[in-house]
């Protein structure tokens, strides 16, 4: 929920937006990085298990900011586990655990909700 703010003067209300401007993209890097850890479990249920080592390598990094952009990375994969993107990206293959497009799948599902997710998260921060 969105936090209200009450002025006494354009003085007031121009540092409220000049405080908005400094710290929002902190902000919003902040809620990102941490749902994005919540999809990082769900693409971690979904990845093929045969030894586990894929499993293994899956990693989320970031926030990185350039410029107005902002963003987090979800990758697999490593010299240890060369295979990882051919076990992404071959469709007709079979697995008892998990399936091809383990991290696309669960981040194609969330998209429709992540801003909400997001500024939901925002919220919840700045009340903590």
């Amino acid at each position: 929920m969105a936090r209200a703010s009450t002025y006494t003067g354009a003085d007031a209300a121009l540092k409220d937006l000049s405080d908005l401007q400094v710290f929002a993209p902190d902000r919003f890097a902040k809620a990102l990085y941490q749902e994005a850890q919540i999809e990082l479990k769900e693409i971690i249920k979904e990845t093929p298990v045969d030894t586990g080592a894929l499993r293994a390598t899956l990693v989320l990094e970031g926030p990185f900011r350039e410029g107005r952009r902002i963003w987090v990375v979800v990758s697999a994969g490593g010299p240890s586990v060369t295979y990882a993107f051919i076990v992404h990206e071959d469709t007709e293959a079979f697995h008892k655990v998990g399936g091809a497009k383990y991290i696309e799948r669960p981040l194609r599902e969330s998209a429709p909700f992540l801003a909400e997710r997001i500024a939901k998260r925002i919220d919840l921060n700045r009340a903590a």
